[in-house]
């Protein structure tokens, strides 16, 4: 058997040049990046459920529909709850129309459309807040020339749901100003 000449082998039989740089190291960095993308999906969600939390507990009633509302001097700040908007022309819950006065006067039964919009934000409750139990709190948003047997047929419907803490919403106003 011959004696091989001495020398620098370790590579020596690697055909593929890519392969031999690779193994070699060949000077170059990776163009390859290894992201952690566990602590920006976290990151994230956090965001997500923080922006929900604070949009829930700053909720601002905004007068809906031409809604003549009434005014105190007052009042509490609004817990977060989801609000019925109650005018001549249109019931409203959270600003997506329900129905109207007209399609439920007379009726002493529940509004069934109303009642599964209820039971669906009562199902969602614990994912927006999931450190406050329900209460079964809602706001009533209603125009002052709305006749009181629809507000009694939907103050029923949404005691049906669960929802038997209401809260009337008004106009904050001046101490000074009289009652019309």
């Amino acid at each position: 058997m011959p004696v091989a000449k001495p020398g620098k082998r370790l590579m020596h039989d690697i055909p593929l040049r890519f392969v031999s740089k690779r193994v070699a190291g060949g000077g170059h960095k990776s163009v390859n990046a290894d992201l952690n993308l566990t602590s920006m999906i976290d990151y994230l969600v956090i965001t997500v459920v923080f922006l929900l939390s604070q949009f829930g507990t700053q909720q601002q009633v905004q007068s809906s529909a031409g809604l003549e509302i009434p005014e105190t001097h007052n009042a509490d700040a609004l817990q977060s709850a989801p609000i019925v908007s109650i005018s001549d022309q249109a019931i409203l819950m959270d600003g997506q129309r329900i129905t109207t006065p007209r399609e439920i006067a007379g009726s002493n039964d529940r509004i069934d459309r109303l009642f599964e919009r209820l039971e669906q934000a009562k199902r969602e409750y614990p994912l927006l807040h999931p450190d406050r139990p329900f209460e079964g709190d809602i706001v009533f948003q209603i125009d002052r020339h709305v006749h009181w047997d629809i507000v009694k047929n939907i103050a029923r419907t949404c005691a049906a749901a669960g929802y038997v803490r209401l809260n009337f919403a008004v106009t904050k106003g001046n101490a000074n100003t009289t009652p019309h």
